[in-house]
């Protein structure tokens, strides 16, 4: 097996549909994703392997497509942005998701930090679950929150896991458009019945018209396991997401996908943020945790990817579930719609025995949840490490 690195750089736009169905027949609208999920970019990979294997075979060749493209795995998956004419990605093209431990309140973003509560308060839910209740939560500015960017450059990430308030300028945000649809009818030379349409397409050339950015392209940097005999793999232009949008591919380097040399070394808690959305067999709880008794009554304990010794989580600010509906090409159907703990959801812990987490950088972008299905790592669960101190009482 080989590693490839190297930027996705869609040139027509994207359009990722998510699992809402297609209600073109009742508003004349698709919905789709904020921004290309994982899963996305693994089957535009295995695609491209799989056409690729059936060029080098000559015409009327045929492919066990499951199988033979099995070892294309998305390994780390970054969101990018540079200003249009710059050569290459580095470290500050990193933009990320913006973490669920923020909150946007009169034009300033304001920390959430957690705090126990009282053990006789509890939660309002569909079943009493002790655990759950004894959850850190934080306490809400009192006034109303406002919309906040959908990403921040790597210099405020950096900031924000170091303990400190994100400063610099903004990151830009997507361009979106609309493209209508219609299908005509030969003979009548009008609309077919429900096939007039509008798709929300994600532009990925410029940025918002009343930044201050300069106009810039956006990316995906891409670090994947091959096979052998991939060699140089991708070439050429390959399509992502729906109708196949032409992409471009360009090389980077590992050091695009390495941990920022400012990462704090060790820190008394632990906050791990979702990178990219994540796949947990229980919902919004992370695997590996079961319910047992903590300092006198029920919390979620259990090992974590890459941390020694058992941990307890304490606090988890994860936004609504993000419904992901993919597409078998084998079985040239849709596959059960999951859904995904979203990117920037938050959680923090302790360690059980009361010590601090060593060696932050080993969980720089470590894949955390089970691979749905069984099936090639999808670049699902990557998590950045920050530093929480759970005796902190001000924010």
């Amino acid at each position: 097996m080989n590693t490839a690195r190297f930027a996705l750089l869609p040139r027509e736009g994207l359009f990722c549909k998510n699992g809402r169905g297609w209600y073109t027949s009742d508003v004349g609208r698709s919905h789709s994703h904020e921004w290309p999920p994982p899963s996305t970019v693994l089957g535009a990979l295995r695609a491209a392997w799989g056409q690729t294997l059936l060029a080098r075979r000559g015409a009327g060749a045929s492919l066990d497509w499951e199988w033979e493209t099995r070892d294309i795995a998305v390994r780390k998956l970054l969101t990018l942005w540079r200003p249009m004419g710059e050569a290459s990605f580095g470290p500050d093209s990193r933009l990320w998701p913006v973490p669920a431990d923020v909150l946007r309140v009169q034009g300033e973003s304001q920390r959430l930090l957690p705090r126990p509560l009282s053990s006789d308060v509890g939660t309002l839910g569909s079943r009493d679950d002790e655990a759950l209740d004894g959850l850190w939560v934080p306490s809400l500015p009192k006034a109303k929150p406002e919309t906040g960017p959908s990403f921040w450059t790597d210099a405020m990430m950096r900031q924000w896991l170091r303990g400190e308030p994100p400063k610099g300028p903004a990151a830009p945000d997507p361009v979106r458009r609309n493209d209508i649809h219609v299908t005509l009818n030969s003979k009548s030379q009008t609309a077919e019945p429900g096939m007039l349409y509008q798709s929300e397409v994600l532009e990925t050339l410029g940025s918002r018209s009343d930044d201050a950015l300069p106009v810039g392209e956006w990316a995906l940097g891409v670090e994947c396991s091959v096979p052998d005999a991939a060699k140089a793999f991708p070439s050429g232009l390959l399509g992502l997401g729906g109708k196949r949008r032409l992409t471009s591919t360009e090389p980077v380097t590992a050091s695009l996908f390495a941990p920022p040399p400012d990462l704090p070394a060790s820190s008394p808690g632990l906050r791990l943020i979702l990178a990219t959305p994540a796949f947990f067999q229980r919902g919004w709880l992370p695997d590996g945790l079961v319910c047992e008794s903590h300092e006198g009554r029920p919390a979620w304990v259990g090992t974590l990817p890459g941390v020694d010794g058992e941990v307890v989580l304490r606090a988890a600010m994860v936004p609504r579930p993000l419904e992901l509906s993919t597409w078998d090409m084998v079985a040239r159907a849709p596959r059960a719609t999951r859904r995904l703990v979203p990117a920037g959801a938050t959680y923090f812990f302790e360690k059980r025995d009361g010590s601090g987490f060593t060696s932050l950088e080993k969980l720089w972008l470590a894949a955390w949840g089970t691979p749905p299905e069984a099936g090639p790592h999808e670049g699902l669960g990557l998590v950045l490490p920050g530093h929480w101190n759970p005796r902190e009482v001000r924010t």
